[in-house]
């Protein structure tokens, strides 16, 4: 009897973990072009930080799929959609909280107002830039939802960032949003240098994740949620933070 019920529960166990590889193979994995947080390198592969977090992950849970770079707009919309979607890196935010299951933060950034070096424009807060001409956010971003739900009317977005800073730089624009970690590298892409714009304030400051569409299984994300752990502890974790964002 205790052989049978031994060779149950391994047959079980086996099942068990046949079933989660199935799972974990099922899920269409995206991020953006978003560097250096994501982006796609010359070998067409998915590369950054949040990236190289994520291919570390899979690898450790046996994962072989591709990650796929697709604009934003297409990832949330399939990630709202789904089935079976994992899409990074997303911002927790109080309007997306309940839409998608999470696993994270991979890292934490702020998001502010940036204007030209040599602009006059002062905001001391929300109500003071609802009151420019112009703001350039990016479609469906966590700021653009944050700022339309807080009565903004004058926002003026775009599917790229980059070309809101060159919007900016040619008077387009009063101000433009973006964050901490990814401005330098928009800055430069579009032709320009740090000294030519500053931040004149910051209005929130979230955690960025891996975000997975509703059907995804409880056992799915405690796999994703252990790897992390162990990067986490390991110091691997930091040790890529580091090299992607003070390392350039």
């Amino acid at each position: 009897m205790k052989r049978f019920i031994f060779a149950t529960l391994l047959s079980l166990n086996c099942l068990n973990a046949q079933t989660l590889q199935e799972e974990l193979n099922a899920l269409v994995i995206a991020t953006e072009d978003y560097p250096p947080i994501s982006f796609k390198n010359a070998q067409g592969q998915a590369d950054g930080l949040a990236s190289e977090v994520a291919h570390e992950i899979m690898k450790n849970l046996h994962m072989t799929q591709k990650i796929h770079v697709w604009p934003w707009a297409r990832d949330y919309k399939l990630l709202k959609k789904g089935p079976n979607y994992l899409v990074f890196s997303v911002s927790r935010t109080k309007q997306r909280d309940k839409l998608f299951q999470w696993v994270g933060p991979i890292y934490s950034m702020k998001t502010g107002f940036y204007v030209r070096r040599d602009s006059n424009i002062i905001i001391n807060s929300l109500e003071d830039a609802k009151k420019l001409k112009k703001v350039g956010t990016y479609n469906e971003s966590f700021d653009k939802q944050f700022l339309q739900n807080n009565g903004f009317l004058n926002l003026e977005s775009t599917n790229n960032n980059i070309l809101n800073i060159k919007k900016l730089m040619r008077n387009r624009l009063d101000v433009m949003t973006a964050t901490n970690v990814t401005i330098a590298t928009m800055v430069k892409k579009a032709g320009y240098q740090m000294q030519d714009i500053k931040n004149i304030y910051n209005f929130m400051s979230v955690g960025v994740y891996f975000a997975f569409s509703k059907n995804v299984s409880f056992e799915v994300l405690q796999a994703w949620r252990r790897e992390l752990e162990k990067m986490r502890n390991s110091g691997k974790l930091l040790e890529i933070r580091k090299k992607w964002l003070y390392n350039k």
